[in-house]
């Protein structure tokens, strides 16, 4: 029996609608209370300020969010319009306050829907460039604060421009803490067609996700957040499944300016170990951290077909030193694919990273380990392409790193990629395969 579809038009359609129409549609999703086997389409060319609250179908019948119309992909956005000029006033030559009280944490501020992106600086005395910005509540959500205040709990955001930044820039995002995340849904849906953008923490996270789809979705400028404030660290990832998942498919998706990682799955120790869970056919354009991080014990695991590009690059690297501040320091961040966080012996099944493009990870590793040999046994990597030029080292396995020009080495010393190949770096005369 096929179920109802439901159309959602925030722009135009009308809560006293129920939605069965197209040319009918409900103007707010949460006034719809879809049943497994349900369809829940949002117009396109849409813009929702708000978070998708995906609700759970059951294993006969999923319920799925997907799009309708023309045009581009319905957009979800967790940040706040500063951009209106009358809304700015000059406290200091240059430093320009936003006289709105922001009720929430500023985690990242994005500039002209994304050509650029603001510098976080962690004092008001720090601005000195064109578009850095401080706001008095960083940190307030963070697990380990830097002293905020009470009066600085509902602030505002200050920004260094030669003049008002209302006429600088076109548009001005404040990507907020808000929910925490843009996305959930914890089993049995399929997520399609949409666009999630401008969140301060994650994009989808849920914990103990099951048989969930996440399919041609985009994921833009997410993260920012501050996790602490003592060792000033911040972080954010796009996909993130917590505490257990299994029966996942993330695929034919687009994730470009995030913060820390693209892809992961985390929190379940060895006690919610996350199974089959498949990230296939994905772009991956400027994750800070990875774009897939492989994080405590996990099995069935697939990562392949994915494209990355300049893993570490984007606005997480903004106002940092070539060693990004984390938690890992002084080990790199912006690897391709980083595992880490599993005890040895642990690691109780495979995790397969085969077929996919690894270009340019200019300040890391395109395979960084920090695992027991014992438990990297575990991870197939086979039929990759790597490309890099501009960083020195292309691995860091078994405690060894591998330069740019030793791929070859690699391959024998690791067993790793027997099937891959690599390019050759300019200047290089090592015995690195060649396309």
């Amino acid at each position: 029996m096929t179920g109802k579809t439901y159309y959602v038009d925030s722009h135009n359609g009308a809560n006293s609608n129920d939605g069965l129409k197209e040319t009918a549609p409900v103007g707010d999703y949460r006034m719809i209370d879809p049943q497994a086997g349900d369809t829940v389409l949002f117009k396109r060319n849409t813009i929702m300020r708000d978070t998708l609250d995906a609700k759970s179908g059951t294993s006969k019948a999923k319920i799925t969010y997907g799009a309708y119309g023309n045009g581009n992909k319905p957009a979800f956005y967790g940040s706040l319009n500063v951009s209106d000029k009358k809304d700015w006033i000059e406290r200091a030559q240059g430093i320009w306050e936003y006289s709105r009280s922001i009720d929430d944490e500023v985690c990242n501020i994005i500039y002209n829907n994304g050509e650029s992106y603001g510098t976080m600086r962690w004092a008001i005395e720090d601005l000195s460039e064109t578009g850095d910005w401080f706001s008095p509540g960083i940190g307030k959500n963070s697990k380990k604060e830097r002293n905020i205040t009470e009066d600085n709990e509902k602030g505002s955001v200050y920004i260094c421009s030669p003049f008002n930044p209302g006429i600088l820039f076109t548009s001005i995002e404040c990507a907020l803490w808000g929910s925490r995340k843009l996305v959930s849904g914890k089993e049995h849906i399929v997520i399609k067609d949409l666009r999630f953008q401008n969140s301060g923490v994650h994009g989808y996270h849920e914990t103990g996700a099951s048989d969930v789809i996440i399919r041609n979705c985009e994921f833009a400028n997410i993260g920012g957040a501050v996790w602490d404030g003592c060792i000033r660290v911040r972080f954010g990832n796009a996909v993130e499944f917590w505490d257990g998942a299994n029966d996942i498919l993330v695929e034919d998706c687009q994730f470009r300016e995030i913060y820390d990682a693209g892809v992961t799955h985390q929190g379940g120790g060895i006690k919610n170990v996350p199974e089959r869970i498949r990230f296939s056919s994905n772009l991956f354009i400027n994750c800070g951290f990875a774009a897939y991080e492989s994080r405590e014990p996990s099995k069935e695991i697939f990562f392949e077909y994915n494209t990355c590009v300049n893993t570490g690059g984007g606005f997480s690297m903004q106002g940092e030193d070539k060693l990004r501040v984390s938690s890992l320091y002084p080990h790199p961040v912006g690897n391709h694919v980083f595992m880490w966080m599993i005890d040895k012996g642990t690691q109780p099944g495979r995790v397969y990273i085969r077929n996919n493009i690894f270009y340019e990870a200019p300040y890391g590793c395109a395979v960084f380990s920090l695992i027991d040999p014992e438990d990297e046994a575990n991870f197939v990597f086979d039929y990759n392409t790597y490309w890099q030029t501009k960083g020195k080292y292309i691995a860091r396995i078994r405690g060894k790193y591998y330069r740019a020009g030793e791929f070859c080495k690699y391959q024998t010393e690791s067993g790793n990629d027997v099937h891959g190949i690599a390019a050759k770096p300019e200047g290089e005369q090592s015995n690195i395969n060649t396309f």
